[in-house]
């Protein structure tokens, strides 16, 4: 069976977007408190906004231990998702009250920085520069056109100084990485067919190193779900099977961009002009208005979402369809 037919064979329509690809939040849920004298705590603790961070934070000790070394002169940047980005990701007090104490320390390290109070002036411009944070996680900071953006979630209040820091009210939220994108593709049951394709084209493939690639390259990647392979599972597997290795190889890396890319680094606008070049050269047109990717060779446009998610080599975008070569006539 031919690329052509397998590429018919696992068409998928476009689904509802899982994650709203973040680029204009209103900032309506967001914090309006830019107190002086306060601490971090309080003010958090006050934001009607916050609630949910509020109990992660309380539960897990970092909030008294912040506000306990004001004395020490230690200026904190809190860089605060707001409840609707919780709720977004499926987190409620609920799912906080389920949590351990380690596991909420260890998740919202990643929302600590203990270097400073970092303002619009002071956060390093980017595009993406890193920041390591409190217990030695890293993220990635972009201040653009008046915007800031972490981690590719936008920033929807600013500078929310305390007197033992600042607060950045955040529209999203981020976990640690779960490794490099090799391991999450082995990992995630979502994306147990893709992984079966990497892992034939590379055992397989005469001429390509997808485990290197994916393991130790700087790189992005649009993974396609199990839902994206419209087929049952049985008969995807067996066409995944029968396929060259070289003619998945080209396929996986048409899903692949060079570098860390965040939905904060797409365009805005959906034209031909505006294209991303894949590893394997095929041109990808981005919509953050419409939360889409579409390839030269698709027909149809596929779903983005759920998106920026770490690794420790680059970042992972779901998508809902596979993204096609394009094999010109």
């Amino acid at each position: 069976m031919g690329m052509k037919v397998f590429a018919k064979g696992i068409f998928f329509s476009a689904i509802i977007l899982l994650t709203v690809v973040v680029a204009c939040v209103k900032t309506t849920s967001t914090p309006r408190l830019t107190p002086t004298t306060s601490t971090i705590g309080q003010i958090i603790s006050g934001a009607t906004n916050l609630t949910i961070l509020d109990s992660a934070m309380s539960k897990s000790g970092l909030l008294s231990m912040l506000d306990s070394m004001k004395a020490t002169g230690a200026p904190f940047t809190v860089f605060a998702p707001v409840n609707l980005a919780f709720t977004n990701a499926g987190f409620t007090d609920s799912t906080i009250y389920k949590m351990s104490k380690d596991s909420l320390r260890s998740f919202l390290s990643g929302y600590i920085y203990s270097g400073g109070g970092l303002t619009t002036a002071t956060l390093p411009p980017g595009p993406n520069a890193p920041l390591s944070m409190i217990f030695g996680n890293t993220i990635f900071c972009t201040v653009s056109g008046g915007f800031i953006y972490i981690n590719g979630h936008l920033v929807t209040q600013s500078d929310i100084i305390a007197n033992n820091g600042v607060i950045q009210a955040l529209s999203g939220i981020y976990y640690p990485p779960a490794g490099s994108i090799w391991a999450i593709l082995q990992n995630d049951t979502t994306l147990s067919l893709l992984y079966l394709a990497a892992v034939r084209a590379n055992q397989n493939s005469s001429n390509f190193n997808l485990d290197s690639l994916l393991a130790d390259s700087l790189v992005t990647f649009f993974a396609p779900t199990n839902a994206a392979f419209r087929l049952t599972a049985d008969s995807t597997i067996s066409i995944i099977n029968t396929i060259p290795a070289d003619s998945l190889a080209r396929l996986i890396t048409t899903h692949i961009l060079r570098g860390r890319v965040f939905t904060s680094d797409f365009t805005s606008v959906f034209t031909t002009t505006d294209t991303l070049y894949s590893y394997s050269s095929d041109s990808l047109f981005v919509s953050t208005t419409f939360g889409t990717i579409q390839s030269k060779g698709d027909s149809t446009a596929a779903s983005l979402g759920p998106v920026n998610i770490i690794a420790t080599n680059g970042v992972v975008h779901k998508v809902s369809q596979v993204l096609l070569p394009y094999y010109p006539f």
